[in-house]
């Protein structure tokens, strides 16, 4: 719908005149630009649709002061989260969890030699077998607590 005239667009916003011709400077939409003495047109949904976009488009530019500010909050966070031992440096972790991998490919690797030599002949204990070594593997896999290798894997680990 047209609407005519700087007071009757600015009625429909609920702003002044002098929002309006600032609007405009910032691209508001004028449907028929008037002159002197001659009213401008505007079209209601298009300059709706250009409020929403220019109010979406303010909402999500990031100014630098708030990327400074977020960036300084997580730093605070992060450093909190340390002293209270819930962060802890990826230098501390790769260790513990190299050797998790390690332990638990040598316990696959091991169990691959016994299962081949024990495997029943029957597919109903085959499955049971697996199913019974998984769970088995699955469960020390949990319970490990990266307190280092017993001494049978650590002789598979030097034999290799």
């Amino acid at each position: 719908m047209n609407i005519v005239g700087q007071q009757q667009i600015a009625n429909l916003f609920e702003v002044s005149r002098e929002t309006i011709d600032s609007w405009q400077n910032e691209g508001m939409p004028v449907a028929v630009r008037g002159g002197p003495g001659v009213s401008s047109e505007y079209n209601s949904r298009a300059c709706v649709d250009w409020l929403v976009n220019r109010e979406l488009h303010k909402a999500q530019a990031v100014r630098p002061q708030d990327r400074l500010a977020r960036a300084q909050a997580e730093k605070v966070e992060m450093e909190n989260a340390e002293r209270r031992a819930l962060l802890i440096p990826a230098s501390e972790v790769e260790p513990i969890m190299t050797e998790a991998v390690v332990a638990a490919r040598i316990g696959l690797l091991d169990a691959v030699q016994r299962l081949a030599r024990d495997m029943p002949a029957d597919p109903i204990g085959r499955e049971e077998m697996l199913q019974a070594e998984f769970e088995a593997f699955l469960h020390r896999l949990a319970d490990w607590a990266g307190a280092g290798y017993d001494d049978a894997d650590e002789d598979v680990v030097n034999a290799r």
